[in-house]
């Protein structure tokens, strides 16, 4: 949800703000993922006086997809086994 909440926004702040989420916690989970991802997942630039932006990347986008997919798909077993 973070990750489509900055595609929506672009700026982590505003899509914490919009989850009710702190913002070291979002940029502290985005930092972490950006590390573990095999290429970033978000791209960021600096704040000042306009503020910072952020922007999923490609891999990012990918990223929401796969796991949408896969949600589905587990859904979808639960429903079969419940």
């Amino acid at each position: 949800m973070l990750l489509e909440r900055i595609d929506k926004f672009g700026s982590i702040a505003a899509a914490a703000r919009s989850m009710k989420l702190g913002y070291r916690n979002a940029w502290l989970w985005i930092e972490a993922t950006n590390r573990l991802a095999l290429a970033p997942l978000v791209e960021k630039t600096a704040g000042g006086a306009g503020g910072g932006h952020a922007r999923l990347t490609e891999e990012g986008r990918r990223a929401i997809s796969q796991y949408k997919e896969l949600w589905a798909k587990f859904e979808e077993f639960l429903r079969e086994v419940g």
